[in-house]
C-alpha cells in the first residue's frame, strides 16, 4: 500500500534464559563492579518504580522548571523495561568523587567528564557479565541520561540512603559519588537485606537545608529546583532574574553547598584537597569564548552540558557582582 509503514510494536527480542543461579550471578556483578574500582554495588530486582509517583508529584508541581525532558520521558520512568524489554534487575554502583577544595565548579565537573567514565567502567563490568550469563542475555549500560530514577534504585540496591538534600548517601563515604546502573533481561537476586530509604536516618540535623543559598531544599527530599544554583547554571537556558544573577554568588557551574554541610561528608576520607584538576574557570576567559573553542576545551568534561551561551551567561553574571 502507498505510503504504508510497517509499526514494531513488541518487544524487539525475547527473553533470557533463567540462570542457573541468581544469587551467585548476582555476586558475581557485584563483584565484577567492585573490581572495576567502583565504591558500592548492589542488585535490585523488578522492573517497576516504587517512587513514581513522589516524582510525578515534583513535576506537577512545576519544580523541575525549564528541564521539560523530564516531562516528556516521565512515563518511561515507570519501569526499567521502558528502556530495556523484559528488564528483571538492575546492578547499581556509586562511584567516588575524589575530594577537593572550594571553587566554582561542583566537585563532580572538574576532571573527566564522569559520564564516560562510568559508561566505559560499566561496559568493562558487562562483558565480564556476559561470560557468567545464561547465552541470550542482554544488558543496558546507564549513567545519568537515561530515563531511570537512579537515586530510587540505588537505595533499593542498597547502596545508601536518601537525606534530606535529595542526594544519595553511601555510608562510610558520604553523598559526594556518582551513579550508574546495568539493566538486564537476566532474573538477578536482589542483593539488599533491608531496604531504609528514610530521610529519617538523617535524625534532627538541617544543616543541608540551613546551607542552601537559595532554600532550595522547601522539606525534607523536597527540592524546588527552580531555586537550585545547580539547576540556575547548568540545566535554565533562559536569562537570569536579577534575583538569580545576585544568587550565583560567582558559581559557574553547579553548587556543593548541602553538600559540603552535610555530617556524613565529615572526616579524614574528605580532608585532603586533590591536588587536581582545577577547581575554578576564571569567568574572564569564558564570557567571550566561541563555541568552537567551548567545545575544545570542554569536550571531555561534564561542564559542556551548561552549553556555550549558558557558561558565558554564567561568566557574565560572576564579572557583574566581582567588587571592583
Amino acid at each position: 500500500m502507498p505510503g504504508f509503514r510497517s509499526r514494531r510494536t513488541g518487544p524487539r527480542f525475547p527473553p533470557a534464559p533463567l540462570p542457573d543461579d541468581p544469587a551467585d550471578l548476582s555476586r558475581f556483578a557485584i563483584r565484577a563492579a567492585l573490581d572495576q574500582g567502583f565504591l558500592a554495588a548492589g542488585v535490585v530486582a523488578g522492573p517497576s518504580s516504587q517512587g513514581w509517583a513522589g516524582f510525578r508529584a515534583f513535576l506537577d508541581a512545576g519544580f523541575h522548571g525549564e528541564m521539560t525532558f523530564l516531562e516528556r520521558d516521565s512515563e518511561a520512568r515507570r519501569s526499567l523495561d521502558s528502556i530495556l524489554p523484559y528488564a528483571k534487575a538492575a546492578l547499581c554502583v556509586a562511584r567516588e568523587v575524589p575530594p577537593s577544595g572550594a571553587g566554582n565548579v561542583a566537585r563532580y565537573a572538574r576532571g573527566e567528564d564522569y559520564h564516560d567514565v562510568v559508561r566505559g567502567e560499566l561496559k568493562a563490568v558487562v562483558a565480564s557479565l556476559r561470560r557468567a550469563a545464561p547465552e541470550g542475555a542482554h544488558f543496558r549500560v546507564c549513567v545519568d541520561t537515561a530515563p531511570v530514577l537512579e537515586r530510587e534504585w540505588a537505595v533499593r540496591a542498597g547502596l545508601g540512603f536518601v537525606g534530606k538534600n535529595g542526594m544519595l548517601i553511601v555510608p562510610g563515604a558520604g553523598s559526594h559519588v556518582v551513579l550508574g546502573e546495568v539493566l538486564t533481561d537476566v532474573a538477578l537476586a536482589p542483593t539488599a537485606k533491608t531496604v531504609d530509604g528514610s530521610w529519617e536516618r538523617c535524625g534532627g540535623c538541617r544543616a543541608c537545608l540551613d546551607a542552601c543559598p537559595t532554600s532550595a531544599i522547601l522539606a525534607p527530599r523536597v527540592v524546588d529546583a527552580r531555586r537550585c544554583l545547580s539547576y540556575l547554571t547548568i540545566e535554565k537556558r533562559s536569562p537570569f532574574t536579577p534575583e538569580e544573577e545576585l544568587w550565583l554568588e560567582g558559581r559557574l557551574f553547579g553548587c556543593d553547598d548541602c553538600q559540603d554541610a552535610c555530617p556524613y561528608n565529615a572526616g579524614s576520607r574528605w580532608s585532603e584537597p586533590a591536588t587536581e584538576p582545577a577547581a575554578s574557570i576564571d569567568p574572564a576567559g569564558i564570557a567571550s569564548l566561541d563555541d568552537a573553542d567551548f567545545g575544545e576545551r570542554f569536550a571531555r568534561s561534564a561542564v559542556r552540558r551548561a552549553t556555550p551561551a549558558g557558561l558565558r551567561r554564567n561568566a557574565r553574571a560572576a564579572l557583574a557582582r566581582r567588587c571592583p
